[in-house]
């Protein structure tokens, strides 16, 4: 704990949630919900991939930081925003409203995977950057994988007592050969989906080059995880993310921020605190795809299965 209390991101972090609680609870959001929120997403689950790493042997750390890192840093997550804002826009031009779902969410994962993944590594690999430059993995993977199973059971734990979604799923008349398949389908397009796409950009090379800039890991987590969940807010503003976060048609800005604070953000240490202790990029791809599909597999078993 002395650890983090002499970090100034860390501190750093803890202010703008402090700041992210205060509005959401003066602008009517139960503190209890968001308490729960920060304990579940930002202590447990953290603490759980901590302890599910202990004992590894340290991964390689990333190259040491380049004079262009903070270029690169800002560059791409100005691309990032960009892309964010215009990708309804984008997606509208490209997919009529009326055509099937599945070619609409077929087009959507392709423009993220050309956004976030393929053009950030053009332009990475032009300034000389290899993949072994973020760190690589020591552990064995018997224990990567444990780690795996371990923080796959602690979010089935909590999606199965919290997950609203998940809840749909099992209430639904949905056969077991209908669930084991679309949940497994659904497993490999969230792998890719999410997975590839946000980890690839927020845990290889955001936190990354965050840990080799500040020279340290544990600001990396906290910056990491912190733009991590602004980079949500788009969604909820533009495409119609706040009904269903409860947040009502058209959330104002400041909410908004302030909401993705204090659940994706927090929940962004997580994979944050596994990155920065393995440098398995599988190991995160794959956790970030199963809890994603646990509530997801509802609505991916209708759209792609009936």
């Amino acid at each position: 704990m002395g650890v983090l209390l002499r970090n100034r991101h860390f501190l750093f972090f803890v202010a703008i949630y402090g700041l992210a609680v205060l509005v959401l609870v003066l602008g009517g959001r139960p503190l209890e919900e968001v308490i729960g929120a920060l304990l579940i997403l930002g202590v447990f689950l953290p603490l759980i991939a901590f302890g599910a790493t202990a004992h590894l042997p340290a991964p390689t750390s990333p190259t040491p930081r380049r004079p262009d890192d903070p270029f690169l840093i800002a560059g791409l997550l100005a691309w990032i925003v960009g892309f964010l804002l215009l990708k309804g826009s984008l997606l509208a031009s490209l997919v009529d409203d009326a055509a099937d779902p599945r070619l609409r969410d077929t087009v959507n994962t392709l423009l993220k995977l050309a956004a976030f993944v393929l053009v950030p590594w053009l332009v990475l690999r032009r300034r000389g950057y290899r993949w072994d430059q973020s760190g690589q993995p020591t552990a064995p993977r018997s224990r990567l994988w444990l780690a795996f199973v371990v923080l796959a059971l602690a979010g089935f734990a909590v999606q199965a007592l919290l997950g609203s979604q998940f809840k749909r799923l099992l209430a639904s008349d949905y056969g077991n050969a209908q669930l084991a398949i679309g949940g497994a389908l659904c497993f490999i397009w969230m792998s890719i989906e999410a997975g590839i796409v946000e980890e690839f950009f927020f845990r290889w090379f955001l936190q990354s080059r965050l840990a080799a800039w500040t020279r340290s890991e544990v600001s990396a987590v906290f910056l990491g995880a912190l733009l991590f969940g602004l980079a949500h807010a788009p969604g909820i503003v533009l495409r119609g993310g706040g009904a269903v976060e409860g947040l009502g048609d058209s959330p104002g800005i400041t909410t908004t921020l302030a909401y993705v604070i204090a659940t994706q953000g927090v929940a962004g240490l997580t994979f944050g605190v596994l990155w920065s202790r393995t440098r398995s990029f599988v190991l995160v791809v794959a956790l970030h795809g199963f809890i994603d599909a646990l509530s997801n597999t509802a609505s991916f078993i209708d759209t792609w299965m009936h």
